[in-house]
C-alpha cells in the first residue's frame, strides 16, 4: 500500500515537470525586409534562429551558414540548449543575421528581427523579418 502511494507521489510530481526531450520541434522561415536587402550581409554570413523562453534565456538555437532568403528554417532536439523544456513552454523566436559567426548582443550592421507573439513548441510555419539594422 504505502510501495503503491509512493508510486503515484512520484508519478504526480514527474507530470507537474513536464519535461520535454526529443519532442521539441519549431519550424519557419525567415527573411529579410525589402529596405534592408542590400545591407544583408553576402559572404561569410551566419543566420542565427534563437528560441528563448519566457525569462529571456536561450533554449535553443539553430545556425544556418550563408542563407538564401527566405531561409527556411527546422529546429529539433539536435538545438536545444538544455537537456530538458517544457511541453508547455512559452517561446519568442527571434533572428540574427551577420558576418562574425557569433550570437549574442547585436553589434553595428547586424540585423535582427522577432517572430511576433508568444510561440509554443511544435509551431510551424513561424515567420520571422530581419527588419531592423544595428
Amino acid at each position: 500500500m504505502r510501495r503503491a502511494a509512493a508510486l503515484g507521489l512520484l508519478a504526480a510530481a514527474l507530470a507537474a515537470c513536464d519535461p520535454l526531450t526529443g519532442q521539441f520541434r519549431l519550424s519557419g522561415e525567415v527573411d529579410v525586409a525589402p529596405e534592408l536587402r542590400a545591407a544583408a550581409p553576402r559572404d561569410n554570413a551566419v543566420l542565427f534562429v534563437v528560441a528563448e523562453n519566457a525569462g529571456g534565456v536561450p533554449v535553443a538555437v539553430r545556425r544556418i551558414v550563408n542563407p538564401e532568403f527566405p531561409a527556411p528554417f527546422e529546429m529539433g532536439p539536435e538545438d536545444l540548449l538544455m537537456p530538458a523544456v517544457r511541453r508547455r513552454a512559452s517561446l519568442r523566436v527571434h533572428a540574427e543575421l551577420n558576418a562574425r559567426g557569433d550570437v549574442g548582443r547585436p553589434r553595428p550592421g547586424d540585423l535582427t528581427g522577432q517572430a511576433p507573439g508568444i510561440l509554443r513548441i511544435g509551431a510551424a510555419g513561424v515567420r520571422i523579418v530581419l527588419d531592423r539594422r544595428r
